[in-house]
């Protein structure tokens, strides 16, 4: 299947797999604003125990319809306790407190040191070569992020520091988690991997999450937070960590990490069609500059 994918990679400008994983930008890119939104209302650990909890109950009728809804094989009981913490409780524990400290751009550019963190890692373990194309698209990705999200005046400060900090972190985790769905998407389906994953991250999280729920103002909630909790753990949690995990099975992982690049680029459409925020030059070359990255990397 994977040697298709290439094939029409190498026939066609974007292939059908590529095209989904980039479609699907449309809706992280907005998880940034929408989870600033949210934290207005919540606090970071009962956002984060909220949306687990119910992108949990999401899957569970997923997997009976799937015929996957299963406990995981004894061998792989650890695996799997493993990335379901790495997913859930540290790496959202890490984005929640961070993106809270911080601005939603600042989280948009530290997630795009995604790709970069997890062609390193993939090349120090022997799951990936480097190449010169692939290492240039990711590096132009980069740079087109760059001048996006300068096109917005995003700068850091001591002020953002903490957070800034806590949100890098949390990409770190991200991409350790990457790898490792990547290492079972051999072994598992993705929508297995991805429900169970979140399943046993929401029972993770229900320890460090119930003392801040039992102390929270429900009344306080207004029909913006719960639109926001509903978009966190429907869109993102659901749906884009499927696509994710799907993405993988189809490419090597940093040629699927490359594609969150377009995050900072939706997140600015958004500003400009919802608020009718100015776009520039430099945003317009910018975002040429992240799309040939993409295509660098997925021929490199």
């Amino acid at each position: 299947m994977r040697c298709k994918h290439e094939m029409l990679n190498r026939n066609g400008l974007i292939s059908f797999p590529l095209f989904i994983l980039m479609a699907t930008q449309l809706i992280t890119g907005g998880t940034y604003l929408v989870a600033k939104l949210g934290l207005m209302e919540f606090d970071p650990i009962s956002l984060g125990c909220l949306r687990f909890g119910l992108a949990a109950l999401a899957f569970i009728p997923i997997l009976a319809v799937t015929h996957e809804l299963k406990m995981p094989p004894k061998s792989d009981w650890g695996l799997f306790l493993l990335i379901a913490f790495l997913a859930v409780p540290l790496n959202q524990g890490l984005f929640l407190c961070g993106i809270k400290l911080t601005f939603a751009g600042h989280g948009a550019l530290l997630y795009a040191t995604t790709p970069m963190i997890v062609l390193v890692l993939s090349v120090m373990i022997g799951r990936e070569h480097p190449s010169i194309k692939k290492f240039c698209g990711i590096l132009l990705g980069f740079l087109g992020v760059i001048l996006v999200l300068l096109d917005k005046q995003v700068a850091f400060s001591q002020n953002t520091y903490l957070g800034d900090f806590l949100i890098f972190m949390g990409v770190v985790v991200w991409g350790i988690y990457t790898l490792l769905i990547k290492n079972m998407v051999t072994r598992y389906s993705p929508i297995y991997l991805t429900g169970i994953s979140l399943i046993l991250g929401a029972i993770l999280f229900l320890p460090i999450g119930i003392p801040f729920l039992a102390s929270m103002d429900l009344a306080k909630i207004t029909w913006r937070g719960i639109a926001a909790l509903l978009y966190l753990s429907l869109l993102t949690s659901v749906f884009a960590y499927f696509i994710w995990s799907w993405g993988l099975k189809q490419f090597d992982a940093s040629k699927t990490a490359i594609v969150s690049n377009l995050q900072p680029i939706v997140a600015a459409l958004l500003g400009w069609f919802v608020l009718g925020e100015p776009i520039s030059i430099t945003f317009v070359i910018g975002a040429i500059a992240v799309f040939i990255g993409i295509l660098f990397t997925h021929r490199g």
